[in-house]
């Protein structure tokens, strides 16, 4: 499976200006000129759309992965603190257990 390289904003800017000199030297009389020229602008314009839709989907994983990460960081912050609570608890809990023990002979 091969993926391929979106082109740089460099490279669609001159795309672009491009597809505009094409458009604006359209005015050909001959017909099968015409044609070839609308063919390859209809293919351009085919291709532009790809690249947009590819980067659609990266910009939707880019968010999920972002929304990930501070679910991630989340859970973090809950684990230590229920980390630290318990620690609290359990020291805590044997501290009282021994000095009841210590006290009652």
């Amino acid at each position: 499976m091969s993926t391929k390289r979106s082109p740089s904003p460099m490279q669609e800017r001159s795309r672009k200006k491009r597809l505009s000199v094409d458009i604006a030297n359209h005015d050909n009389d001959d017909p099968s000129e015409n044609e070839s020229s609308t063919n390859k602008l209809l293919k351009e314009i085919r291709d532009l759309l790809k690249t947009r839709k590819e980067k659609e989907p990266r910009c939707d994983s880019d968010k999920d992965n972002e929304m990930r990460k501070d679910w991630m960081l989340a859970a973090d912050v809950v684990n230590h603190v229920s980390a630290i609570v318990f620690t609290v608890v359990l020291v805590g809990g044997t501290l009282v257990f021994f000095v009841l023990f210590a006290v009652h002979p």
